[in-house]
């Protein structure tokens, strides 16, 4: 069966018969990644390079790899990256576009967390500056949270479930309530789909099994509570699991991630976490890129290359099985149905990571001044948010070296 659909998405893929040479499918998805703010711009940016110029994916396949990203947990661009390498070339395909779609946010974040390690910086990112970055980002995920819950709480069925997550997120205290929410919600869409008759058929390969074993083990490590003194020793294998359990985009990490590193055992402070997600929109790449800052602080450069792995390499291979079996799966009404609510539950991550950013945040009127400036720019203007964080940090500037002269 992999035989067969490798040969038919060749088939559809490839123009002419050519294969894409590895060195040429590495340049050009890892500039696209260092060009795309955010994983729908790389995705956007990959279908105008193989579908419209050089047409080596046909519309419908590229499509198909859009779906079955947004079906599967992990950053959803570098997710397509890995398909369209998987299309193009096969396995090894694979690795080198999801090498080549992660090598540029890695290292620009990487190099953040270096500097942000020296004195200078650490003078310069005074409170108040990351107060007003905390502000900016909690409307950007405000604004990515309420265009997220448009598209995807539509029904009686999905704004239950959405506000059912926000209570559990809200009271949680072990990621063990991420992964049971996750699965509780897929079950309830499945045994309320009205087609309930319908049968799964589906043939899975023998080490396709050991994979997805494998996969269940890293999201038990992660879910099952242990003491703050293994912290660091199952670091690496837990941040794998929490990988299964980011849907929704990158902005649903937060609670997660938070949960793994913003610990007495790791270290990284709260002020350490806010920087991070802060400066992630001005990095290219997907929101997760983040990770590569948190490893760097841990374990500095091996930290920084281990977290980026452990994150990534979990998700492009479950993808990747995705697209070998969950093509069975795609018809089939009642799979749909759960994935519907399960899309609605995650919502609840970004109305929290709101809720969090809020309550760290002095209610005062500078900090107002900059969530109307900052909403209106992100809901209204669809100004870049590099320029939002400029400005901010000018003004910012500007107005502490006035008080300081004063």
């Amino acid at each position: 069966m992999q035989t067969v659909m490798y040969m038919i998405t060749s088939q559809d893929a490839i123009r002419r018969g050519e294969r894409e040479p590895l060195w040429t499918l590495f340049r050009v998805v890892c500039g696209l990644s260092a060009l795309s703010w955010g994983g729908l711009a790389l995705m956007a940016q990959l279908e105008n390079h193989y579908v419209e110029r050089e047409g080596r994916l046909s519309r419908v396949a590229f499509s198909d790899l859009i779906a079955l990203a947004w079906m599967v947990p992990g950053p959803v661009g570098c997710n397509v990256a890995v398909q369209v390498g998987h299309a193009l070339r096969g396995r090894t395909g694979a690795w080198v576009a999801g090498i080549a779609s992660v090598l540029p946010f890695f290292t620009l974040m990487t190099l953040f967390a270096i500097f942000y390690r020296t004195p200078f910086v650490r003078a310069v990112a005074s409170q108040t500056l990351l107060n007003h970055f905390s502000v900016v980002l909690g409307m950007l995920i405000a604004v990515t949270w309420y265009k997220q819950t448009r598209a995807l709480v539509r029904g009686k069925l999905e704004w239950i479930a959405a506000l059912l997550g926000c209570v559990t997120l809200a009271y949680a205290r072990s990621p063990a309530a991420y992964v049971g929410m996750l699965v509780v919600a897929f079950a309830v869409g499945w045994f309320n789909s009205p087609k309930h008759k319908v049968r799964i058929k589906v043939s899975i390969a023998r080490r396709d099994i050991q994979l997805t074993a494998a996969l269940c083990v890293l999201l038990a490590l992660f879910a099952i509570p242990l003491p703050h003194r293994y912290d660091m020793a199952l670091l690496w294998p837990r941040l794998a699991g929490a990988g299964m359990t980011l849907f929704g985009g990158g902005f649903s990490a937060l609670p997660v991630l938070k949960a793994l590193f913003v610990t007495p055992g790791i270290g990284v402070s709260d002020n350490d976490f806010t920087l991070a997600f802060s400066l992630s929109p001005l990095s290219p790449g997907p929101l997760l890129n983040v990770v590569p800052f948190f490893g760097y602080l841990v374990d500095g450069w091996v930290g920084a290359l281990i977290a980026t792995l452990a994150l990534f390499v979990p998700s492009g291979c479950l993808v990747v099985l995705a697209q070998r079996n969950l093509h069975q799966l795609k018809a089939n009404p009642r799979f749909e149905h759960g994935m519907r609510i399960l899309r609605a539950v995650t919502t609840a991550f970004l109305a929290i990571a709101v809720l969090r950013i809020a309550q760290r945040v002095p209610l005062q009127p500078q900090y107002l001044a900059t969530a109307a400036f900052s909403g209106m720019c992100f809901a209204k203007l669809k100004v870049p948010v590099y320029v939002v964080y400029g400005t901010v940090a000018g003004v910012c500037g500007l107005w502490l070296a006035y008080a300081a002269m004063a």
